[in-house]
């Protein structure tokens, strides 16, 4: 653990020491843009999570393991035939 350590300490170092003013200007453009990709992240977080929990409910038992849908929704509707 300890040369993760020394590792981390560099390298927070070298890039505080790198440090020079950007001059750069943020629009509402780019505000709107990491929102968006915020927001995005949440919700995918949020999709995999609940993807992980059933998951576990089904692996401990607590949910059945729904059927597999075979030949889509199509499969299961009547057909006139002539």
């Amino acid at each position: 653990m300890k040369p993760f350590r020394v590792f981390l300490w560099v390298s927070l170092l070298l890039l505080v020491a790198g440090l020079r003013p950007a001059h750069a200007y943020l629009d509402p453009g780019s505000g709107s843009m990491i929102l968006q990709l915020v927001l995005g992240g949440v919700a995918g977080l949020l999709v995999v999570l609940k993807l992980l929990w059933q998951r576990l409910l089904v692996m401990f038992g607590v949910r059945k393991d729904p059927p597999p849908d075979i030949g889509g929704s199509e499969a299961n509707t009547p057909r006139d035939t002539p």
